[in-house]
């Protein structure tokens, strides 16, 4: 078993994230975002629709 994690997009940013140290996360439409710090996912829950378009 590997005990790195899978690293992800932060979708306000741009920024990698690794989920398990993520500053904090939202669900939106049964998929689970993470984001770098506060600041973006506060952005992101204003307006979800801005940051999931296309994905």
């Amino acid at each position: 078993m590997s005990n790195t994690s899978e690293k992800v997009t932060d979708p306000v940013c741009g920024m990698t994230v690794d989920p398990a140290t993520a500053a904090a996360s939202a669900e939106h439409e049964g998929r689970t975002y993470y984001f770098c710090s506060q600041t973006c996912a506060t952005s992101f829950k204003a307006n979800p629709a801005q940051y999931t378009a296309g994905v």
